[in-house]
């Protein structure tokens, strides 16, 4: 091709309607760095909504106290705001109740640990052997429907109202999610890489240590994060319904006995527990997950 006709097809492409507008900067504005001129802008959104939520929650407690100063809440079932955190205050203070505290985190952390200790190799089992998940797949279904509540009476009456009862019940619930979560991840898996696991003839540990664990690795965080949820809820439960020693059975005889301001301490405090948990936890998998397209998504 001529030089006439290099610069005549390079005019006939600049002319044309479809060609991308030349880049001009704005009098006073430096031009973008090449390569970003199409990069996704930063979230700043994130501070703003943590200020609405934060007051979103103060409002609530100025509508809480204000109920009860105009009757509008019956004092009978309410007690006041300002009433409840001096009580709850006063439970920060006393020894007691930092041992139901540990009671009930220990029966919340040992269930769990049993569950994901249990969940990660059958779950990677079931992912990796089709035939073994079509099979064992009524009976998940059937046991991982059981409500957890309904199996206290059952584990009340072999263990009794101990901690050996609450690891059992909050092992049982926790079980099911994260396992099932291990096993929708390695069946995730890319084909290409399990035909280059085949083709190499990898052993069974590297090919689940080099291949299978990171496909299943942000489906197992998921499965953790709904795990660990679950466990504290059925700790709580357990404490509640069956006796066991924790921050459960305080609430129950604070009710029991009338308390309502040593009531709602409690409601309050098992509250906040559960918004610093889920906090931990998100938190905990952005760490573990950096590499993952939805982490970084979410920073860039």
């Amino acid at each position: 091709m001529s030089l006439w006709q290099r610069s005549g097809s390079v005019a006939e492409s600049a002319a044309s309607p479809h060609a991308a507008p030349p880049v001009v900067p704005r009098p006073g504005r430096p031009a973008a760095p090449a390569g970003t001129a199409g990069a996704r802008p930063r979230n700043r959104g994130t501070g703003a909504g943590w200020w609405k939520g934060a007051a979103a929650v103060a409002g609530a407690l100025v509508c809480w106290e204000a109920g009860i100063r105009t009757g509008l809440l019956p004092a009978s079932v309410f007690p006041a705001m300002s009433q409840t955190f001096a009580r709850l205050g006063q439970l920060l203070g006393e020894a007691g109740f930092w041992a139901a505290f540990g009671q009930t985190m220990a029966g919340w952390i040992l269930g769990v640990l049993i569950a994901v200790g249990l969940g990660l190799p059958v779950g990677m089992l079931l992912g990796r052997i089709g035939l073994l998940y079509r099979s064992s797949r009524l009976m998940v279904d059937f046991l991982r429907t059981i409500p957890s509540v309904a199996v206290i009476p059952l584990v009340t009456l072999l263990f009794g109202a101990t901690l050996e009862m609450k690891v059992m019940l909050v092992a049982f619930g926790s079980f099911w999610p994260f396992m099932l979560q291990v096993a929708y991840g390695v069946q995730d898996t890319d084909k290409v890489l399990v035909d280059t696991v085949r083709s190499f003839r990898l052993s069974t540990g590297r090919a689940a240590w080099y291949v299978f664990s990171p496909s299943a690795l942000p489906f197992a965080v998921t499965g953790l994060r709904i795990a660990a949820v679950t466990g504290l809820l059925l700790t709580i439960s357990s404490e509640i319904l069956g006796s066991a020693p924790g921050l459960g059975l305080e609430l129950a005889l604070a009710q029991t006995g009338g308390d309502l301001s040593l009531t709602y301490a409690y409601i309050v405090f098992i509250g906040l527990l559960g918004v610093a948990l889920n906090l931990v936890l998100n938190a905990s998998s952005r760490r573990v997950l950096f590499w993952h397209a939805s982490v970084r998504g979410d920073a860039a």
